[in-house]
């Protein structure tokens, strides 16, 4: 046998026939577990996926009360009650506080508005300043009552001015300005004749004059009571 003969003929033993038949073996092997992969992979990404197949088969199942956030209780606000202020009655008007002023300052204060003022004062010292009022400040009060002022130190001293020669009621007047209470023992009209204590006296704040007064001509020489 030549060599020509060799390379013009296929080998007698058939092996280009088997090894075409491995070929096609592994292939469709290679489909079979490309197929087989692929279908396992996609059962346990079902079951990965599922969210109902994360809890056990035997564990209890989450009820609704158990998922859901229960609700905010809102806190119910009281509503602020704004305090009521009462007025006076008709007519009237509250006291204004006048403890711890001067004395004197409280009366003007008060009698601007209309009221009367009385004075208690104390036993000795020289302390201007009120120590209480009756009524209270705040009382309801009409025009032209008396208020009782006390003040905490003694009655302080004044002048008697000269009061003979004009009409009654100025002289009065000119007395309760300076602190002094007039009295009348012979009426109240006509001009003062006398007085008593005179003109010029050092007196004390609350004391008493006597006014005579009179609407007859005076008397030349009239004497002092």
């Amino acid at each position: 046998m030549t060599d020509e003969a060799v390379a013009g003929h296929p080998h007698p033993d058939g092996g280009g026939s088997n090894r075409t038949g491995l070929f096609a073996g592994a292939a469709v092997g290679l489909v079979l577990c490309a197929v087989v992969g692929a279908l396992g992979g996609y059962l346990l990404a079902g079951d990965g996926g599922d969210p109902d197949n994360r809890y056990d088969a035997g564990g209890p199942t989450p009820t609704a009360e158990a998922t859901s956030k229960p609700p905010r209780s809102t806190p119910t606000r009281t509503p602020s009650r704004r305090p009521s202020s009462t007025a006076p009655p008709i007519g009237q008007m509250p006291l204004p506080n006048v403890v711890g002023k001067d004395f004197e300052a409280a009366r003007e204060e008060l009698r601007r508005l209309g009221l009367g003022v009385q004075f208690v004062f104390g036993r000795a010292g020289d302390d201007r300043t009120v120590a209480s009022t009756n009524p209270k400040a705040g009382t309801a009060v009409k025009r032209g009552i008396t208020v009782r002022l006390t003040v905490v130190g003694a009655a302080p001293e004044v002048v008697v001015p000269e009061l003979v020669g004009e009409s009654c009621n100025l002289a009065a007047r000119r007395l309760v300005e300076d602190g002094l209470y007039p009295s009348y023992p012979t009426g109240e009209r006509g001009a003062v004749r006398n007085q008593d204590p005179t003109g010029g006296t050092v007196a004390r704040w609350n004391d008493r004059v006597r006014l005579y007064c009179s609407d007859a001509p005076a008397p030349e020489g009239t004497p002092t009571p």
